[in-house]
């Protein structure tokens, strides 16, 4: 997610003699500076954290309703790559601090974590090596396009079997490293739902739900301490995340894992036929 649709450009007066490596820098550095700042902010109470979720939330949507060329910019993948940092470094600092958390627990979250960024990793080496390589034809711009071919507008390049362009990642997701990306969605999911579960139910007051499965009950004590607040303000912004990745599985199940499946059903069938 990101707090600000706004780049460094549209901040700071820039003058016409800036180079241009300079404010595609400062895109690229102004959300680990941003997104801390949020958070500490949110830990002053619960009304100040619900307004800066909401205007998290608000600034993701324009984000993505606005015209996609706006959208050419570093700074909403390090807005990813800050997310993921500060939220592993809340939990390992200070939520594993309270010693509530089990090793095992712990080595289960790392796992899920590693393999989410092994598959993100995965994900964006395969582009740039499809883009490099030319089989996705990582050309400039021609005006004659072929059938199966699709100019992005983010890149300014030529690609075949495009999918859909992440602005979070900063790159095409094509066919072949459309399954990467589908499975670190997966795995993000699935690492979000078990660290904020752990994260809430250390710092505040668990229910038993079945078994030893526990879930946040009252969190009424959290703004207390400011050590407990910010775990529990990552912890909020953690689900927002997982809200976020809910909604794209969504629409990869609905529109384009059977845009992925079908060709390869089709092969399938023409294999058994012969």
């Amino acid at each position: 997610m990101v707090a600000s649709t706004l780049t460094i450009q549209d901040i700071l007066p820039y003058g016409s003699n800036k180079s241009n490596s300079k404010k595609v820098d400062m895109d690229a550095v102004l959300p680990f500076i941003l997104l801390p700042i949020l958070l500490v902010v949110a830990t002053m109470s619960r009304v100040v954290t619900i307004i800066i979720m909401v205007l998290i939330g608000m600034a993701v949507l324009y984000v993505q309703s606005r015209p996609r060329p706006k959208n050419r910019s570093p700074f909403f993948f390090s807005w990813t790559v800050s997310s993921g940092i500060c939220m592993f470094l809340v939990f390992e600092l200070g939520i594993l601090r309270l010693l509530e958390i089990t090793q095992l627990e712990n080595f289960v979250f790392l796992l899920l974590l590693l393999s989410t960024c092994y598959f993100f990793y995965k994900m964006k080496a395969v582009a740039d090596f499809e883009l490099a390589t030319g089989s996705s034809k990582g050309k400039e711009y021609s005006p004659v396009l072929t059938s199966d071919s699709y100019y992005c507008q983010i890149c300014q390049i030529e690609v075949n079997e495009r999918f859909f362009h992440s602005i979070w990642w900063n790159c095409c997701v094509l066919r072949p490293n459309y399954i990467y990306f589908l499975a670190g969605q997966v795995f993000a999911f699935i690492t979000l739902i078990f660290g904020t579960n752990l994260g809430l139910t250390t710092i505040c007051q668990p229910f038993i739900l079945y078994g030893t499965i526990l879930i946040p009950e009252d969190c009424n004590d959290v703004y207390h301490e400011f050590d407990v607040a910010l775990c529990f303000v990552a912890c909020v912004y953690g689900l927002g995340y997982l809200l976020v990745i809910t909604l794209v599985l969504l629409r990869q199940i609905v529109i384009y894992i059977p845009k992925y499946s079908g060709p390869q059903f089709k092969k399938l069938m023409n294999v058994a036929n012969v």
